[in-house]
């Protein structure tokens, strides 16, 4: 939620009064929040460190766009994958330090004093070398903040705040439920208005400007937001479905954490390979809009075909995950390229917000689209396949009941359920499986409605292939070339 608020207000002003002191007062908030988290006793602090690290890192990812502006067009795609490089080594890394630290007491501490270390580090460095231009739009700094758009971004802000929350809701109480009827309701209906302030209102510097999303009609900007906001619903899918095929069918109570963390590798290892892929092959090949097309569909076809997964299909389901993934890291990074140059460079602020809504948003949508489907559809088939096997092995109506509420909570819960036997438990927990298998088949399936879409949009992309030179957009201020800026 943060870090979407943070893409879109600062990204956005970050076009008035430079990016410099965004970028630095994101590596403060996540110092901070770094070291709340690692500090913390209590789920209270937790979630203040992850609201910090969360703000702090939506404003130090601005990175994504300050970055390439520094670098000649056509290097564009490159610059955004290299600005994004402390994610390849924490998706990579991470899960692997995380199974790991919590097998040693304490040690999952680290995993916030290590970032915050590397924090420590890039402030520093960006403190004393980063100097771009203060005034990207060239506006002075008095009227840049007499024409700042106040109630745009206090809209945006409360509207994504409830629509976030309202979607989190989905996930653990029931659609009718007065709490997330209310937040979504009162959300969209913010959003509605945002839009139509944004549209409508006189305003001289707005934070969604209407151009932007028109230009080309819609093809050079709107189409690639679309592309890009799916994209990143599909990594979450995977990021749904196949850590849930790891617990439930490829591991179990008795399995090797390290066993498991290795099963994790396949999904991270595919996303920096795409990325990899695009940075070295994708200005040979060219022909931009085709090969990020491509690779969406690469990505959809791979993911949906997950739907296949069941105990027996690991290494198929390791296969599928990395290919989809390497799909994932090329057109994640492509899209972001095609939404920033959707605008003039003085309004590159404007798009590399967007271009993070759609990353982070999209991601919180699809954690709450995928998990209510997946789960929803596990629990309808608990009840018509769970019970029948349990008491086919011998249990009582009651004690079946018990045995598929356990299930759940794990060996421990189910030893505790009155009147239940190893064969009673052993038939449950494998219809408990083919439960999973068709929650997990069903999921993956509906990623392709969204998939379609995307796939959709990148066929309406504009190429960017003439965009794609050897102009350098800005320069740093403590350059030698600084006075070929046209703002300073």
């Amino acid at each position: 939620m943060t870090v979407t608020i943070a893409f879109m207000v600062c990204g956005a002003n970050s076009d008035l009064f430079g990016r410099r002191w965004f970028i630095i007062g994101g590596n403060v908030l996540l110092f901070i929040g770094f070291i709340v988290g690692g500090t913390a006793n209590t789920n209270k602090a937790a979630i203040a460190a992850f609201a910090l690290i969360g703000f702090g890192a939506g404003n130090a990812q601005l990175a994504a766009f300050a970055l390439p502006e520094l670098l000649p067009n056509k290097w564009r795609p490159a610059a955004v994958v290299l600005a994004d490089i402390g994610v390849y080594f924490a998706v990579v890394v991470g899960p692997v330090a995380g199974r790991f630290s919590i097998q040693r007491g304490d040690a999952w501490r680290w995993l916030f004093y290590s970032p915050a270390i590397a924090v420590f580090i890039s402030f520093w460095l960006l403190a004393f070398f980063y100097y771009p231009p203060k005034h990207p739009r060239g506006l002075p700094f008095d009227r840049a903040v007499r024409e700042l758009d106040y109630v745009g971004s206090l809209l945006f802000v409360t509207s994504a705040t409830l629509i976030l929350i309202g979607i989190v809701y989905t996930t653990t109480l029931e659609s009718g439920n007065a709490k997330v009827i209310g937040t979504l309701v009162a959300g969209f209906v913010l959003l509605v208005i945002f839009a139509l302030y944004e549209t409508f209102a006189p305003l001289k510097q707005p934070l969604t400007p209407t151009h932007v999303f028109t230009r080309g009609n819609g093809r050079e900007l709107t189409a690639p937001f679309i592309a890009g906001f799916v994209v990143t619903m599909f990594y979450y899918a995977i990021n749904v479905i196949y850590p849930t095929q790891i617990a439930v069918f490829f591991t179990n109570a008795e399995t090797s954490f390290r066993y498991a963390t290795v099963l994790t590798l396949p999904q991270n290892l595919g996303l920096v390979f795409g990325a990899v892929l695009l940075t070295v092959l994708g200005h040979r090949i060219g022909h931009w809009k085709w090969t990020l097309t491509g690779s969406v569909t690469v990505m959809v076809v791979f993911g949906a075909l997950l739907a296949l997964g069941n105990p027996d299909r690991k290494g198929m389901m390791m296969a599928f995950v990395f290919l989809a993934e390497t799909g994932f890291g090329w057109a994640q990074y492509l899209s972001i390229a095609f939404i920033q140059f959707g605008v003039d460079q003085v309004e590159l602020g404007i798009s590399g917000g967007l271009a993070g809504v759609a990353r982070f948003a999209g991601g919180a949508v699809a954690i709450s689209v995928y998990t209510t489907i997946l789960m929803n559809t596990v629990k309808k088939h608990a009840v018509k396949l769970v019970i029948p096997a349990a008491e086919a092995a011998g249990a009582s109506l009651p004690t079946a009941n018990a045995i598929l509420k356990a299930l759940p909570l794990g060996a421990s819960a189910l030893a505790e359920v009155p009147g239940s036997t190893s064969k009673m438990i052993t038939a449950a927990a494998s219809a408990y499986q083919q439960c999973y298998v068709i929650g997990l088949r069903t999921t993956a399936l509906s990623s392709l409605s969204f998939g379609i879409i995307g796939i959709i949009a990148c066929i309406f992309c504009l190429d960017i292939g003439a965009k794609m030179n050897n102009k350098i957009e800005v320069f740093l201020e403590n350059d030698v070339n600084a006075d070929k800026n046209e703002f300073h």
